[in-house]
C-alpha cells in the first residue's frame, strides 16, 4: 500500500512541477527580464518597511535605480535591523515578520540570525521543485523507495519576542506536506532532536535499515561518512535489533522518540539474516544493504571532494550527484541532476563581482546575462528575507550556459575562512580564541597558526612557538590547546556542533622550534620582502609558509585531554 501511495505522491509532484519547469525554461532564455521581475517583486513586497523607506524602494523602477539606492553589504550592516526584529519590532527589513531565524556563523565571532519568512520559503521552494524534478527525471528509480535525509533541529532557542531560531534545514522539513514526510522522507523528526549524538546516529540507522532506501540526501558528505562509520561500529547491535524488533541505542531514548519510531521496530528475522550474511562476508555496505539505492546527493566540490573520493568503497557504482549550492542566506542554484548547477534566477535577485576586482573601490557589478564562462565571481543575493545586495563572501565559477543563463560551481569562501564540514572558521575567531586562551592560562607565545588537516580524519593542527624563557612548554601548550578549543567553540557554534557530532576530530598540537618565526622573517627580509609586508596568517597560511612551519615542528601529538564537548 505504501509503495502505491509513494508512487502516487511522486506522480502528483511531477505534474505540479511541469508549470514551474516551463516557466524556468522561458526565463533562462531571457534572464535579465526574469531577474528584474524578481527584484520588482521584492521591492513591492518590502517597500513600506523601515529599510525600504530608507532606501526609496517605492521609487525603484529599474535595476540601476536599485543599485544606486542600496549599497553592497555584509551581515554586520544588517545586524542592527535584525536586532530590532529580534525584539519584536515589525516592518523593519521585511513586511512579513519571520516565523523563524536560521542560524549560521558570523565573521565577528557572533552568530548570524537570518530572517525566514513565508515569501522567502517560496523562493527556496522554486529551486527545490526544479531540482527535484531534474533529479526524478535523471533517476526515475527513486520512486521505488524513500529518501534518507539528514538535517538539524529547527529550534535551538527563542528570540526576545519568542520567535524560534535554529537550522533552516529543519525548518524546511517541518513545512513539507505531510504526504512527503510520511511516504518520501519518513524518518521521524523526533530522531533529529536526540541530544546524544551516538544515540541519534544509532536511531537514524535503525530506522533506515527498516526502509527501502533509494536516495541518500544531505548537503555535507562528511555527515554521510560519519553515518557509515557508525554503521560499521553498531552493525551487530543493529542487526540484533532488526531481528528482535527493538532499538537498543547507546543511551535510552525518550518516550516520545520511542513512540515516533515504533512503526520501524517490527521484528524482521529475514532482513536480519540477510544483513548478518553481509556482515560475515565483509559486505556490510550501503550498495548491498539497500540494493535498490539509486543516487547519493550531496556537496561534491571544493573541500567536500575529500570525502567523495572514498565513496566508491561504500557505494560501489551508485551515482553521486551534486546538490544545489546555497546557504541559510539564500538558494544559489538548481541541481539539474547530471552534475550541472543552474543559477536559481526565479528564486532571488543576483549580482556578481569579478574575483579579480573584489578589492577595487569601484568594482564591476555584473548581472546574470553578463557573465563569462570560465571566470570566477563573488555572488551577491537580494532576497525576500530582507538581505539586499548581500555579500555572502562566496566565490562561484561560471562553467557553462543553459540557454542564456549561467551554470555555476561553488569554489570557496572568499578571504581567510576554513570549512571542512560547514564550520566556516574565520581567522578573526581563531585569533580571538588564542588571545583568550593565553590570558586564561597566563601564557605567552611568539607565534601560532592553525592548519586544516584531512588525514587520518578531518581536524585542525595548532602550531605554537612559545617564548624561550617559558618553562614546561609541553605541559603549558596542552593547557593552551584545551583553553583555545573551548573558546573557539564559544565563538563558533557550528565548529562546536561539528566537534560534538564527531565530524571533526580533536585538534592536534605541535610545538615549533625556538626561533622558527624569527628565522622565517629574516629569510624573507633577506630575499627583499619589505618588513611591513611580512604577515603570516593565523589560519591556513599559504602553502610555502605552511611547509616551512611544519618542518620546524619539534613535537607533534594528538590532544589527550578529556572530551568535554563530546
Amino acid at each position: 500500500m505504501s509503495s502505491t501511495v509513494r508512487k502516487l505522491v511522486y506522480g502528483i509532484f511531477e505534474r505540479l512541477a511541469r508549470k514551474e519547469m516551463a516557466e524556468l525554461e522561458d526565463d533562462c532564455k531571457n534572464p535579465r527580464q526574469a531577474q528584474w521581475r524578481k527584484l520588482a517583486e521584492i521591492m513591492k513586497l518590502n517597500g513600506e518597511t523601515v529599510f525600504g523607506k530608507e532606501h526609496s524602494f517605492s521609487s525603484v523602477n529599474s535595476i540601476s535605480d536599485y543599485q544606486n539606492a542600496t549599497q553592497i553589504s555584509d551581515y554586520e550592516k544588517f545586524r542592527p535591523y535584525i536586532d530590532r526584529m529580534w525584539q519584536g519590532e515589525k516592518q523593519i527589513l521585511t513586511a512579513e515578520h519571520p516565523f523563524m531565524y536560521a542560524t549560521t556563523s558570523g565573521t565577528m565571532g557572533q552568530s548570524k540570525y537570518i530572517p525566514v519568512t513565508p515569501s522567502y520559503i517560496k523562493e527556496f521552494r522554486k529551486a527545490s521543485v526544479a531540482s527535484g524534478y531534474f533529479t526524478l527525471k535523471s533517476f526515475p528509480g527513486i520512486v521505488n523507495g524513500v529518501t534518507l535525509s539528514v538535517f538539524s533541529p529547527a529550534e535551538e532557542g527563542r528570540s526576545a519576542d519568542g520567535t524560534p531560531y535554529g537550522a533552516i534545514s529543519g525548518g524546511l522539513y517541518l513545512r513539507e506536506p505531510w504526504l512527503v514526510k510520511k511516504y518520501i522522507s519518513p524518518i521521524p523528526y523526533q530522531v533529529y532532536l536526540i541530544k546524544d549524538y551516538e544515540s541519534k546516529y544509532y536511531a537514524l540507522l535503525r530506522c533506515a535499515l527498516a526502509l527501502p532506501l533509494t536516495t541518500f540526501y544531505t548537503l555535507n558528505p562528511s555527515t554521510i561518512v560519519m553515518l557509515l562509520k557508525k554503521l560499521d561500529k553498531f552493525a551487530p547491535s543493529l542487526i540484533k535489533d532488526i531481528a528482535e524488533g527493538t532499538c537498543n541505542s547507546p543511551s535510552p531514548l525518550g518516550s516520545e522518540t520511542m513512540e515516533a519510531i515504533k512503526p520501524f521496530l517490527s521484528k524482521d528475522p529475514e532482513r536480519a539474516r540477510y544483513l548478518s550474511s553481509l556482515l560475515e562476508k565483509g559486505q556490510f555496505r550501503p550498495e548491498k544493504i539497500w540494493p535498490q539505492l539509486q543516487v547519493v546527493c550531496c556537496w561534491t566540490k571544493a573541500s567536500a571532494a575529500f570525502y567523495i573520493k572514498d565513496f566508491p568503497e561504500y557505494f560501489g557504482n551508485t551515482p553521486i550527484t551534486e546538490v544545489s549550492y546555497g546557504a541559510s542566506e539564500g538558494r544559489g542554484s538548481i541541481s539539474m541532476g547530471d552534475g550541472r548547477q543552474l543559477l536559481a534566477i526565479r528564486s532571488h535577485f543576483f549580482e556578481f563581482i569579478p574575483e579579480s576586482e573584489i578589492d577595487s573601490p569601484t568594482p564591476s557589478i555584473l548581472l546574470a546575462d553578463e557573465l563569462s564562462v570560465g571566470q570566477n565571481y563573488y555572488i551577491l543575493f537580494s532576497t525576500a528575507a530582507g538581505l539586499y545586495r548581500y555579500h555572502i563572501n562566496d566565490v562561484i565559477k561560471v562553467v557553462g550556459m543553459h540557454h542564456n543563463c549561467p551554470l555555476i560551481e561553488f569554489q570557496y569562501k572568499g578571504g581567510n575562512i576554513s570549512s571542512f564540514t560547514g564550520e566556516k572558521l574565520t581567522e578573526l575567531q581563531v585569533t580571538q580564541a588564542m588571545q583568550s586562551a593565553l590570558k586564561e592560562t597566563n601564557s605567552s607565545c611568539r607565534f601560532f597558526t592553525l592548519l586544516p588537516e584531512f588525514r587520518p580524519q578531518p581536524h585542525y593542527k595548532l602550531l605554537l612557538e612559545f617564548e624561550p624563557e617559558q618553562g614546561g612548554a609541553q605541559k603549558q601548550a596542552q593547557s593552551v590547546l584545551e583553553s583555545f578549543e573551548r573558546h573557539l567553540c564559544n565563538l563558533n557554534e557550528e565548529y562546536k556542533t561539528k566537534r560534538n557530532s564527531q565530524r571533526l576530530d580533536p585538534p592536534e598540537l605541535a610545538l615549533l622550534k625556538t626561533g622558527a618565526y624569527e628565522n622565517l622573517r629574516r629569510k624573507l627580509s633577506s630575499a627583499g620582502t619589505p618588513d611591513a609586508q611580512i604577515k603570516f596568517s593565523h589560519l591556513n597560511p599559504k602553502d610555502e609558509i605552511r611547509s616551512y612551519f611544519e618542518e620546524q615542528a619539534s613535537i607533534s601529538e594528538p590532544r589527550e585531554f578529556a572530551e568535554e564537548h563530546q
